[in-house]
């Protein structure tokens, strides 16, 4: 637990300093278009600057919320990884509650836990998604994997934090699709942490949607 706050610690400045030649919104437009949502061991200043860089990246108005205790109290039975589906209610009825959302706002929380479906069809996720109620959970507990044998640095986590983040909002807010090329960032299935540093910040598709 020591060891993952320190990681949040260094994260915060490389997500202040990321990608700043990118569009930014000058002025909010109607609602936020994504909500950064903290949860459990998740620190509020790693949230703000989570939603500063992907205000950059993406060119859209992104927020942070304070603090938000998930009321996830339990792991699930046989297991210390705990139901993506709890983190999806919970973000789905914090959403109501939230200044400034609307009708079209995507909701994003992150936790540290270690999250699982309650089926339990693959070993664990590292994100799960509910479109119909515009909210995805997304988990760091593995981001920060070993590479190759050595601990990863606040640099490589910060850049898979990043990778994720932009599946994210590329798939659920501006239409991406997903891929089967290894080296996009919108490549499929995700099955372990080297596919994850085996993908670009790029998705290459020459289709893109528009911002939903």
């Amino acid at each position: 637990m020591h060891r993952r706050v320190l990681l949040l610690s260094l994260l915060i400045p490389l997500l202040a300093n990321a990608q700043p030649d990118r569009l930014v919104p000058s002025s909010p437009v109607d609602a936020v278009a994504l909500y950064v949502i903290p949860t459990d061991g998740i620190p509020e200043q790693f949230a703000a600057g989570v939603a500063r860089s992907l205000t950059q990246e993406a060119g859209v108005w992104v927020k942070a919320s304070l603090l938000m205790p998930s009321g996830v109290a339990d792991p699930i039975p046989g297991t210390q990884q705990y139901a993506v589906e709890d983190y999806l209610a919970f973000g789905t009825t914090l959403a109501k509650r939230l200044q400034d959302a609307g009708p079209r706002t995507y909701f994003i929380v992150v936790t540290d836990r270690d999250i699982n479906s309650r089926e339990r069809n693959f070993r664990f996720q590292y994100s799960a998604h509910s479109p119909m109620a515009r909210t995805s959970v997304l988990s760091l507990a593995r981001l920060g994997a070993s590479k190759d044998g050595k601990p990863a640095s606040a640099e490589l986590i910060g850049l898979r934090l990043q990778k994720m983040l932009m599946r994210i909002v590329g798939e659920m807010k501006l239409g991406w699709t997903r891929t089967t090329d290894p080296t996009d960032l919108m490549y499929a299935p995700i099955m372990s942490i080297d596919d994850i540093d085996r993908m670009s910040l790029t998705h290459t598709m020459k289709v893109r949607g528009v911002a939903k």
